[in-house]
């Protein structure tokens, strides 16, 4: 576990990251990317009273489909600020280990991209079990770190956005750290192919085989809090 001012160092990093990406973020991000991790949390948050997006960056997926009074947060006020022009929800500044909400605030909660950057995994899921109520929903999309090579390859080749500090997360390390809080709904490994029209991805990741072989450059992660 980080002490403070590792912590500290840790975010200044991962904001000045961001800092320089704010600008372009949204016309460089992947969109074959995009569609499929609009179509997890649409599918998931659907019904959802009140839900938080957990490092929102400055796109709009909150704005399309969060009810009244959802909240998008995020670490960086610069991605923020480019968010602000097209929001209808409430913008907060926070980072994950230490939310500026009270408990119980959010039936629903997702997260995509963000848990490998944070600085403290468990108190970043231990936050997240925190401000959701017993029986929420969390949706978590990472890349899948079985496949680090393949996802420090994609980025040299310029096919994704570049990752700045982080950690990628195992399947199994995944999965080990949510049970703490959560009882897991869904766990799989997507996206074998990040390039082209949204449905031809979509087909491969549905050719026989590939969710037992764990293939894919993401996984997504659905899992409901615990009570008590």
């Amino acid at each position: 576990m980080m002490n403070r001012d590792e912590l500290n160092a840790h975010y200044a990093r991962v904001r000045a990251h961001y800092r320089a990406l704010a600008p372009a973020y949204s016309r460089k991000a992947n969109q074959t990317c995009e569609g499929r991790y609009r179509d997890i949390v649409r599918r998931v948050m659907s019904g959802r009273t009140r839900v938080l997006e957990l490092g929102s960056g400055s796109n709009a997926l909150l704005d399309t489909m969060g009810p009244p009074e959802s909240v998008a947060c995020d670490l960086s006020v610069d991605m923020l600020l480019q968010r602000k022009a097209i929001a209808r929800t409430a913008s907060v500044v926070g980072g994950g280990e230490q939310l500026p909400f009270r408990s119980a605030a959010f039936d629903g909660m997702y997260h995509i991209n963000v848990i490998e950057h944070v600085a403290d995994v468990e108190a970043v899921l231990s936050e997240g079990a925190r401000v959701l109520r017993p029986g929420g929903v969390l949706a978590a999309v990472t890349p899948n770190g079985n496949w680090e090579r393949w996802l420090d390859l994609a980025e040299s080749w310029q096919m994704k956005i570049p990752e700045g500090p982080h950690a990628f997360l195992t399947t199994r390390a995944f999965a080990a750290a949510v049970k703490p809080w959560f009882d897991v709904v869904e766990h799989r490994t997507f996206l074998a192919c990040p390039g082209g029209p949204p449905a031809l991805s979509a087909a491969v990741d549905r050719l026989p085989g590939m969710q037992a072989l764990g293939w894919g450059f993401f996984q997504y992660m659905v899992a409901s809090r615990r009570a008590g």
